[in-house]
């Protein structure tokens, strides 16, 4: 008779097991759009939860399918008179988002599974009387993975430390306690408001100063900070400044907002550039393929006539160096910006000086070339002789029509008296120079430095203009280096 009662009497708790849970049987899983979809027979049971579930879904708990659950994306039940557990019909909320239970009466321990939903980031179990905080939650608070999350006023303590509360930080001492005002943590001070949140972000004071507080470092003070991608300064009292600002020995321009500018910035009518990193430039600047000369002094950009090292440039209205341009009939801004009088011995004879006077002109360059790439049926390619001897003629000069390659131009200009010389130090321009091994023959217009001059030739496809930059003294990567020149004499 004992041994038969024991075992109604197990059989009894085995049923009383396996109907205190959720009967769930795993039939697939699988992800649509990202979001956890499986397809599952279940037994709920009958509670607040499952009730919450049916309402929205306007069906009965006893239809409740697993992918009901899954469907659930918000559960808002903020002062909702609960006053009972968390059941666990809760963990079949895979794609759940945003949980506010806040003021419900909650009792008993909060369940380690709560913190494992996925796509959980919005998390409200304030004001309850729940008893224990799992530490996977817990964890996740310190570290920032909630968006928002509140668990304070209940009957647990979170531990000491950093926490992030109700979409702030703070930090609770040994008593989970949250501290304010100045304090000292890990050799840094950080200001707390009287809320117990450390002082995080933009403040205004009356006199309409502004103020940063970091995070980890508390306010900023004598330093640079990046905010949202733009960079700020603080001085040692921690007001973000504004205007020109001297710093470590390098200038800054700070706009009426306190952002740090780059580029061209117009300051009182003067123009000013500053660098990638915001310093202030000085003396000659390249931008968008212009040249500019900023005082060395006051940084303001150069506009009309200057002398830079004893040579005299022209800086046209919008600052850019003006190049390649006559002023008159004998004064020239040369291709390297230097204004020079052509008057006397710019060049070797006038005959130079005419082809190079003509080559100035980019109407001119374009013609020329056209006609050399004509002379040669078309051919983009290897019209160096074609181009110079076209030029020539133009001005006078009566190079034969079908001259082609560079021995027979030379040949053709010895026999009309012009003179060649190997002293490349005394090219003036409108000198026709040749190149090692007769590779090539271009007009020199003028010197730039470094061993480069300015030239005209065939090549302006390669170079981006007929009149382009070319190292004369040495080899290049993909040039000759000159060897003689011809020039008419006087």
């Amino acid at each position: 008779m004992r041994h038969n009662k024991v075992k109604k009497l197990v059989v009894l708790a085995v049923f009383l097991c396996i109907c205190s849970s959720p009967a769930v049987t795993y039939a697939k899983d699988t992800r649509i759009n990202g979001e956890i979809s499986e397809q599952i027979s279940i037994n709920v049971h009958d509670n607040w939860l499952t009730q919450e579930v049916a309402k929205q879904l306007n069906k009965k708990v006893d239809d409740l399918t697993n992918q009901d659950f899954l469907s659930i994306k918000k559960l808002d039940l903020k002062s909702v008179k609960i006053e009972t557990e968390i059941p666990d019909e809760m963990k079949l909320l895979k794609n759940l988002e945003y949980l506010n239970l806040n003021y419900c009466r909650l009792t008993g321990q909060v369940p380690e599974y709560l913190g494992d939903l996925p796509k959980l980031t919005y998390l409200d179990l304030g004001d309850n009387k729940l008893t224990k905080l799992p530490d996977n939650i817990e964890q996740k608070i310190i570290n920032g993975k909630y968006t928002y999350s509140d668990v304070e006023g209940n009957r647990f303590s979170l531990d000491e430390g950093w926490h992030f509360l109700k979409g702030k930080w703070c930090y609770l001492d040994r008593k989970g306690q949250r501290i304010k005002g100045t304090q000292t943590i890990d050799g840094k001070e950080y200001q707390f408001t009287d809320d117990g949140n450390v002082r995080e972000g933009w403040e205004t004071d009356k006199d309409n100063n502004k103020y940063y507080f970091d995070k980890m470092n508390g306010l900023v003070k004598n330093d640079w900070k990046s905010i949202d991608g733009k960079w700020y300064y603080f001085d040692d009292k921690g007001i973000m400044q504004k205007g020109f600002q001297t710093i470590k020995n390098v200038k800054y321009y700070l706009d009426d907002n306190g952002i740090m500018v780059t580029g061209w910035q117009k300051v009182d009518s003067k123009w000013y550039y500053f660098g990638n990193i915001g310093a202030m430039q000085y003396g000659w600047v390249i931008y968008n393929n212009k040249k500019y000369y900023l005082d060395p002094k006051t940084g303001v950009m150069t506009i009309g006539q200057t002398t830079i090292s004893g040579k005299k440039y022209t800086f046209s209205g919008d600052g850019s160096l003006m190049t390649n341009v006559w002023l008159d009939n004998y004064n020239y801004i040369q291709p390297n910006g230097q204004s020079v009088n052509t008057l006397y011995n710019y060049s070797h004879s006038n005959t130079n000086y005419q082809l190079f006077k003509y080559m100035t002109s980019p109407a001119n360059q374009a013609s020329v070339d056209s006609t050399a790439i004509d002379l040669h049926g078309g051919d983009l390619k290897n019209n160096c002789v074609y181009f110079s001897s076209e030029a020539l003629r133009r001005i006078g000069v009566n190079i034969p029509r079908g001259t082609c390659n560079t021995v027979q131009f030379e040949n053709i200009l010895k026999g009309m008296g012009f003179v060649y010389s190997y002293d490349l130090q005394q090219l003036k321009p409108g000198d026709l120079v040749f190149t090692n091994g007769y590779s090539h023959v271009f007009i020199f217009m003028g010197w730039d430095e470094n061993g480069y001059a300015y030239i005209v030739d065939n090549q302006g496809i390669t170079y981006g203009g007929t009149l382009h930059k070319r190292l004369i003294f040495i080899d290049g990567a993909n040039t000759d280096r000159a060897t003689h020149f011809f020039y008419y004499p006087n």
